[in-house]
């Protein structure tokens, strides 16, 4: 059942420490046990996977990008977006992901998911694609079932959209000062709720990968999204030779639309 609870009553803000655990239980609550890989490497069965993967998230919090969804009434998270800045110095030798599989997971079905990540990432070179240093990607996106429907997800996309463009801009700075502002949103969308919301938003869809790839009992498909919050419609045109479609660039020739309503 949906809980009744009123649109202007939920706040987008930037995670903060103290919301640590509630961030974290949305996870639980709803992204492990739910989402399509998740099933896949029966991580929604396997608490000690949820455990090895719910560590990756809290080590994301820590880089200052994560937007969380707040019921100003009672305080209570209600959604998540889990963001990471992934920059091209960082990717020399093993990346982020690759550590930790090899380090911390505990599970086949933890080590399953990174896996996934990991092949999900070396489907389209972002840096090489678009030659930039360093971009802004939606890890996880999640929201309690009991509150769906209130348009949630779409707002956590939207302000991550925002944010990303005020790092840019020098409007906000992150207490770290190691790395370079985002030039690029990416997602990776696996389901068709999340895939609705990069299309509302205005995500340019760049590649699709059948989940049966990696999951044979699976029948969805992942979509990989861009976002192009930084240069004008013009550089982008000039610096990838794409020509230029409703002030969004697709590196393939299908819009979102049609691979949305081929399925």
């Amino acid at each position: 059942m949906t809980s009744a609870v009123s649109s202007k009553d939920i706040e987008i803000l930037r995670y903060e420490d103290r919301y640590q655990l509630q961030s974290l239980a949305v996870l639980r609550q709803s992204f492990f046990l739910h989402e399509s890989v998740c099933i896949g490497s029966e991580v929604n069965v396997t608490p000690q996977a949820q455990d090895d993967l719910q560590q990756v998230c809290a080590e994301v919090l820590a880089g200052g990008v994560t937007m969380i969804a707040r019921h100003t009434p009672t305080d209570k998270i209600l959604g998540v977006a889990f963001n990471i800045l992934q920059t091209l110095k960082h990717q020399e030798g093993a990346s982020y992901f690759e550590q930790f599989r090899d380090t911390k997971c505990t599970t086949d079905s933890s080590r399953s998911v990174l896996n996934y990540m990991i092949a999900m990432d070396a489907k389209v070179n972002l840096f090489e694609q678009y030659g930039v240093s360093c971009f802004m990607d939606i890890m996880y996106l999640a929201t309690l079932p009991t509150y769906s429907g209130h348009g949630i997800a779409t707002r956590l996309v939207e302000q991550s959209v925002q944010l990303a463009r005020d790092l840019k801009n020098g409007t906000i700075v992150l207490e770290s000062n190691d790395r370079s502002p985002p030039e690029l949103i990416s997602a990776l969308f696996s389901s068709n709720i999340s895939q609705r919301v990069g299309e509302k938003v205005g995500f340019t869809f760049i590649k699709e990968v059948p989940h049966s790839e990696t999951y044979a009992t699976r029948r969805e498909h992942a979509l990989m999204f861009l976002w192009q919050p930084v240069w004008t419609v013009d550089e982008f045109a000039s610096r990838n030779h794409h020509p230029k479609r409703h002030g969004l660039y697709s590196v393939e020739s299908c819009s979102v639309s049609r691979i949305l309503k081929k399925r």
